[in-house]
């Protein structure tokens, strides 16, 4: 019986969808996916201010995400967005979120007193009688201390900028301690100002974004980490210092990459992978196991989103290229990949490549190349394990897809016989690097079965 889905919930899901819908189209298909991931998250974040609002109040995100000036490519612009968040009207719709907030969030310094003065104000009508519940004389410091303390429980970045004592703006000096807090704090768009703040003042802020990352990258795979991480990995430059650290740290690199891929920072992942060349494997950057459950945890991804599925597909192809199937070195680290200890690691992820394939609905050449895709992996398993291993890997991977009910599987499809005659067809492929070639270079393999796509399999699922 499927749960229920509660009220709240459902609200939630109808504001992302109606601000989704309200982003412009760009010709550019990742950045129009990647905004509407944007503004999910951004949703998730903010749902204390959101969940609240009438449809009419809506129109002012609207406006907002509708605005070119609060993006940059398929990210927000914390700095332009901070500014909208602030005004007063936007397009004539007023703003119906408490100014203060945005502006202590978003880190708009200008602003923060006087909005501060007027929830001050505010809050001190509801003292009508000038005494407490101790009946002692109310003062402003006793009415400052009271609303600070509880903007404070409700978000702890509220009572950040304003001095307890006095009730006025307090602008931290110390920029490094101030990006510390805002990571104790997981909040983002501190972390963006004061490094900013660091950068003015000409201090290199990369060991402390290194650290940031080699600190957070084994923490829980909360959203917030992610985006943290997917911040400090945007601002270095040079990641190879990045690598050395995380491969010092047991499970460093595979940690960083679980958190990023669950909660689909796909480009950040795929700006990174170029420093692991084709040493992955080989290096011992991970291990066989952790690889290949790297792998299963985008596959999931594939099948899940159909809005960013092609991202987490073209990621895994990355990671098998970086793999370094096509020569021999680092053979142990590979052949356990497909099948070590009677156990095939990589079936849940090429099972899930599977289901994508025989599930796809577009042209025949996006097939074909699919379709190739998992012949080249099957191919490297063949060419690494021996044959009585590879005979159990070919066993695994269809009792898989005929045994494991996952996301995506559609009921008249036989999916354990498309991988049957996957391998059936395996013997008649051409490794597009058994004439060498870069293993870690653009582009798709190529097949000589020409356009078979999907085409003489049965269509009905037991």
């Amino acid at each position: 019986m499927p749960k229920k889905v509660s009220r709240k919930a459902e609200r939630h899901a109808a504001i992302v969808k109606n601000l989704q819908s309200n982003i412009y189209e760009d010709r550019n298909p990742s950045i129009t996916a990647g905004r509407r991931l944007a503004v999910e998250r951004w949703v998730r974040t903010y749902i204390r201010h959101v969940e609240y609002l009438e449809d009419g109040e809506l129109q002012f995100l609207y406006n907002v995400f509708r605005d070119e000036n609060c993006w940059l490519g398929a990210r927000l612009n914390n700095t332009m967005l901070g500014q909208k968040l602030t005004e007063e009207k936007v397009s004539e719709i007023e703003n119906p979120f408490s100014r203060y907030d945005m502006a202590c969030r978003y880190c708009i310094v200008d602003e923060i007193q006087k909005f501060f003065d007027e929830q001050f104000d505010s809050y001190k009508q509801g003292f009508s009688s000038g005494l407490d519940d101790d009946s002692k004389p109310v003062t402003d410091e006793y009415i400052r201390k009271e609303l600070l303390d509880y903007m404070g429980s409700q978000d702890p970045v509220l009572s950040f900028w304003i001095n307890k004592d006095s009730g006025k703006f307090q602008n931290p000096q110390n920029n490094e301690e101030c990006f510390q807090r805002a990571l104790e704090l997981e909040w983002s768009e501190g972390l963006d100002y004061f490094s900013h703040r660091l950068r003015q003042q000409g201090k290199d802020s990369t060991n402390l974004l290194i650290k940031t990352i080699t600190e957070l990258s084994g923490a829980q795979t909360k959203e917030s980490i992610a985006a943290i991480l997917d911040f400090c990995l945007r601002n270095i430059g040079n990641k190879n210092p990045l690598l050395d650290e995380l491969s010092r740290k047991d499970r460093g690199v595979y940690s960083l990459f679980r958190i990023l891929v669950r909660w689909s920072f796909f480009d950040t992942i795929q700006d990174i992978i170029p420093i692991f060349k084709d040493k992955m494997l080989e290096g011992k950057m991970l291990s066989p196991q952790d690889y290949a459950l790297l792998l299963s945890l985008l596959s999931d991804k594939v099948i899940e989103s159909p809005t960013l599925g092609s991202q987490a597909r073209k990621i895994m192809m990355n990671l098998i290229k970086c793999g370094n199937f096509s020569i021999q070195e680092g053979k142990e680290e590979k052949a356990a990949v497909f099948f070590c200890g009677g156990i095939v690691p990589i079936d849940h992820a090429l099972s899930g490549l599977i289901i994508d394939w025989v599930n796809d609905n577009e042209t025949d050449s996006t097939r074909d190349v699919k379709k190739d895709e998992i012949l080249e992996i099957l191919q490297f398993a063949k060419k690494f394990c021996s044959d009585t291993d590879f005979g159990n890997f070919k066993k695994s991977i269809v009792n898989n897809l005929n045994m494991v009910s996952r996301h995506g599987m559609k009921d008249d499809m036989n999916y354990d016989k498309f991988a049957e005659k996957l391998f059936s067809e395996l013997e008649k492929k051409v490794s597009p690097y058994s004439q060498g070639g870069d293993s870690c270079s653009s582009g798709s393999p190529k097949s000589v079965l020409g356009g078979a796509g999907v085409s003489g399999f049965s269509y009905h699922r037991k």
